[in-house]
C-alpha cells in the first residue's frame, strides 16, 4: 500500500458531518499524548494531521481523506483521528461529552472498517483499558492495537511490553511503531490494505 496524497477534510462530532459517501474509514483511538497525529503524519509522509505538546488539544474528530494505491489500483480511505482519552486535566463533564461524541460517532458509522488503538509502549494495560476493550468487543468493532514511540524504549523492554499486551488482547498481534524513525510504518499500512480488501487479520472479534 502506498499512500499518494492525503488532506484535511473538517473536524466534527458526529458521523453525519462527515459526507463522504461510502468511502470506507480507518480510525485512530488512543490516549491523549499517545501519538495518533504524529503517526498518521508519518503514515501519510506528509504533516496534514494537527500535532500539540499540550494533551488534551484534540476536542473534536479530525477527518482526513487519503488517496492510495494497492494491487495497481487507487482509492480512497478515511482516516478519523479521535480525542485522546484518560486526561486527567479535563472537566468530568467535558470527559462526559467527549465520551458521548466518540461512541455516538463509532456506533453510528457503518463506513469504518478498523479501529486503530495506540497505546505507549512504555506503559501498562490499566482499568481504562479494560473498559474500553470491553465496550469494543460488546459493540463488536474489530481493533487492532500499535505500540507507539518504540524509539524511547530497549529492545528489550519493547519485546516485554509486547508479550505483555498480546496477553492483555488475547495473543493478537501487537504493532510497534515510531513517527519519529518510521519502524512499523510498511507494517502498519501492509495492515491496513489487508483491512480494506477484506482480507484476513488478526482480530479478537
Amino acid at each position: 500500500m502506498r499512500i499518494i496524497d492525503a488532506k484535511y477534510l473538517k473536524s466534527v462530532s458526529a458521523a453525519a458531518d462527515v459526507e463522504v459517501g461510502d468511502i470506507p474509514e480507518i480510525c485512530f483511538v488512543g490516549r491523549s499524548n499517545v501519538g495518533k497525529s504524529s503517526l498518521i503524519n508519518a503514515v501519510v509522509t506528509q504533516r496534514v494531521a494537527r500535532t500539540s505538546s499540550r494533551p488534551g488539544a484534540t476536542r473534536m474528530i479530525n477527518i482526513y481523506k487519503v488517496l492510495y494505491e494497492s494491487k495497481g489500483r487507487r482509492n480512497w480511505v478515511i482516516f478519523s483521528d479521535f480525542p485522546g482519552f484518560g486526561y486527567a486535566k479535563v472537566s468530568r463533564e467535558m470527559a462526559k461529552q467527549w465520551q458521548k461524541m466518540v461512541e455516538g460517532y463509532l456506533l453510528a458509522n457503518d463506513r469504518i472498517r478498523r479501529v486503530i488503538w495506540l497505546l505507549d509502549v512504555r506503559r501498562d494495560p490499566d482499568d481504562l483499558d479494560t473498559m474500553l476493550v470491553e465496550w469494543l468487543l460488546t459493540k463488536g468493532l474489530p481493533f487492532t492495537p500499535v505500540l507507539t514511540k518504540v524509539d524511547k524504549e530497549t529492545q528489550g523492554n519493547i519485546a516485554k511490553k509486547r508479550r505483555s499486551f498480546e496477553s492483555f488482547f488475547d495473543g493478537v498481534k501487537a504493532h510497534l511503531f515510531s513517527s519519529r524513525t518510521g519502524y512499523g510504518k510498511k507494517e502498519l499500512l501492509l495492515h491496513i490494505s489487508h483491512v480494506l480488501h477484506g482480507e484476513r487479520v488478526d482480530t479478537i472479534i
